[in-house]
């Protein structure tokens, strides 16, 4: 554009910047910044709020405040999105304090913040854990004319959800209405979820029922935490019957819901029932993740199925996913009570393999294996193998006893 002898305007060059800042190339984006003046041009708000913004993502915080107070001393009046980016990113590197500091500056000055700037403190808040800090500034809101909306109370719904207190989750629910504020779906969603995860699967239901009389609808999400917490707490006919209700909907099922279905039948030992399932995914356009295979290793293992258990990892591992630790350790310690070390072994070498270290756990299990078969050197041998791999070699317990019960006493 400029070798053309096109000189581009201040729009331009703002848009310019801001592709750089997208793609978190801050270095090109403050280089066309930097160079605005020589064009004529004088950044505006807009300009720098694209700055600040793409500082921010980066976590460069300081220059971040540095560009805004350069952006003061110029005259410019930050408008409600530069003092809302800045909030974010402040809260983002933990500088909460230095966010609820500018909030103060906003209104000493006579602005009014806006809701967004509330709910990003209020955000933060809950996610340090102080609640009832997040509570007092939802309450501050509101007695000092800033209306808070849906999200800021389904913000500090959900924190107290997660941290078990549902009796406070509930009251901050029930007296949403009083601040004429309706809850939406999200909000049912999450208390739904912190009902289930208790086993209060009634209240669960009676708060399912009553959205479509308030016009919201349960989706997806909805049904498939219930169909969650019935597997959880063994009442996997509630589950399933819910499960078949979806299509009836017009409520698509995805593969959360079929893995905790299958879960859910593993847990009950119907494993055909589970593995019907399975199967049955792919015609739906719905594919397995590391979770499903997880929760059908599991429940072969848990029937004794060794030999199933293997050949669905060995598919899992066919599709690129990584089973979890526990999975790996149940698989490992099954083959080591079955006798079936070389299978273990074999294991042990596929997870390394994938870059997935084994640790402390896989190690005694095998080493417990082997000490018990007595194999001897091959225990001597991962014991030393630990110990180089940084684990720590706690299991010398398992070796002294083979050693033992193999009259090798001299060797302890």
């Amino acid at each position: 554009m400029i070798e053309a002898d096109v000189v581009p305007d201040l729009k331009t060059l703002t848009i310019v910047i801001n592709c750089h800042c997208q793609t978190g190339r801050m270095d090109y984006a403050l280089k066309v910044f930097e160079g605005m003046e020589a064009y004529g041009y004088i950044p505006n708000v807009v300009t720098f709020n694209t700055v600040i913004k793409g500082l921010c993502r980066k976590g460069r915080i300081e220059d971040a405040v540095k560009l805004f107070n350069e952006m003061v001393d110029k005259q410019l009046n930050p408008d409600h999105f530069t003092y809302a980016i800045l909030i974010d990113g402040l809260c983002k590197t933990g500088k909460t304090r230095e966010a609820f500091g500018l909030l103060a500056v906003i209104l000493q000055k006579g602005h009014e913040p806006n809701i967004v700037m509330f709910n990003i403190l209020i955000n933060r808040l809950c996610k340090a854990g102080k609640l009832q800090e997040a509570k007092k500034l939802l309450y501050q809101m509101s007695n000092e004319g800033h209306n808070p909306n849906v999200i800021t109370f389904t913000l500090v719904v959900h924190r107290l959800c997660k941290q078990g207190k549902l009796e406070e989750a509930m009251n901050l629910f029930r007296d949403m209405p009083n601040k004429n504020i309706c809850p939406n779906f999200v909000t049912y969603n999450v208390l739904i979820d912190g009902l289930c995860k208790q086993g209060k699967l009634e209240e669960a239901m009676k708060l399912f029922h009553e959205m479509p009389d308030k016009n919201i609808y349960p989706d997806a999400v909805t049904h498939t935490v219930l169909i969650d917490g019935f597997c959880k707490a063994g009442r996997l006919e509630e589950a399933v019957k819910l499960f078949h209700q979806m299509p009836n909907k017009s409520i698509f099922t995805d593969v959360v819901t079929y893995s905790a279905l299958i879960d859910g039948f593993c847990k009950e030992g119907r494993l055909e029932e589970a593995m019907k399932l399975f199967h049955e995914m792919p015609n739906k356009n719905i594919y397995p993740n590391a979770v499903t295979y997880n929760v059908l290793i599991d429940g072969f293992l848990k029937e004794g199925k060794w030999q199933k258990a293997t050949g669905v990892l060995h598919e899992m591992l066919d599709k690129g996913y990584i089973p979890n630790d526990i999975t790996y350790n149940a698989l490992i310690d099954v083959l080591g009570r079955e006798g079936k070390l070389e299978e273990a072994l074999q294991l042990l070498d596929a997870l390394v393999q994938i870059g997935h270290w084994p640790h402390e756990i896989t190690y005694n299990t095998l080493i417990n294996a082997f000490s018990k078969v007595g194999n001897l050197h091959k225990a001597r041998e991962l014991l030393q193998e630990m110990s180089q791999k940084g684990c720590r070699p706690d299991t010398n317990f398992y070796l002294i006893d083979g050693l033992c019960k193999h009259f090798r006493i001299d060797e302890c």
